[in-house]
């Protein structure tokens, strides 16, 4: 009998076709020196417009033609819409220092370029949310009873999905900083329908 996979998350995954530059290497290095502390320990920069910068134009072009690809394979909206980044930062984690749990609000989707990582030690992990009324325990897993689920990441990976869903990074196992630009993305144009009472125009 078949099973079928009834309102899935999408969670998509590209790459950067391409080495940063020496650039864009110094800006990520020098903005090392400009972050607070997160919860979980690990450290983020002060700007959150880091992709505005003259020096990571390229690297904008670069990330928005994987958000146009998500709208496109996954959105797919009636009405024009336009992505654009509403925010973006770096962050870094060292060894033994983790990403807690949390989602993006006042976002559609969000993404992760990984700058630096390993995949033998390193990941994204995604939970699901909501009152369970009944949990079996299970000898196992699967997307279907899975509380939790992860995918290893490394270098040049980058990762969408929507914003609501909630994601950490454990604590890091490799002897390197892991080092991660990461963004939010709205949408501008028009929304729903005039005639359902549904209609929103942000412009």
């Amino acid at each position: 009998m078949p099973i079928y996979p009834l309102f899935p998350e999408p969670v998509y995954f590209s790459k950067l076709k391409r080495s940063l530059t020496k650039e864009e290497l110094k800006m990520v290095n020098k903005y090392k020196k400009k972050t607070s502390k997160n919860v979980g320990g690990n450290i983020f920069t002060y700007d959150n417009q880091i992709l505005e910068h003259k020096t990571l134009k390229h690297l904008k072009k670069d990330l928005y033609k994987m958000i146009m690809d998500y709208f496109n394979k996954i959105v797919c909206p009636f009405n024009p819409l336009i992505p654009y980044i509403s925010q973006s930062w770096f962050n870094y984690t060292e060894p033994g220092e983790r990403h807690h749990n949390h989602a993006h609000p006042n976002s559609y989707i969000s993404g992760v370029l990984y700058i630096a990582a390993n995949k033998e030690v390193d990941s994204i992990k995604f939970y699901k949310t909501g009152y369970e009324r009944i949990r079996l325990d299970a000898t196992k897993f699967n997307t279907y009873n899975s509380r939790s689920w992860w995918y290893p990441v490394e270098t040049a990976d980058v990762v969408l999905f929507p914003s609501y869903l909630v994601h950490g990074v454990d604590a890091a196992q490799g002897p390197k900083t892991r080092t991660s630009l990461s963004f939010n993305v709205f949408v501008k144009g028009k929304m729903g329908s005039k005639k359902e009472i549904t209609e929103l125009i942000i412009e």
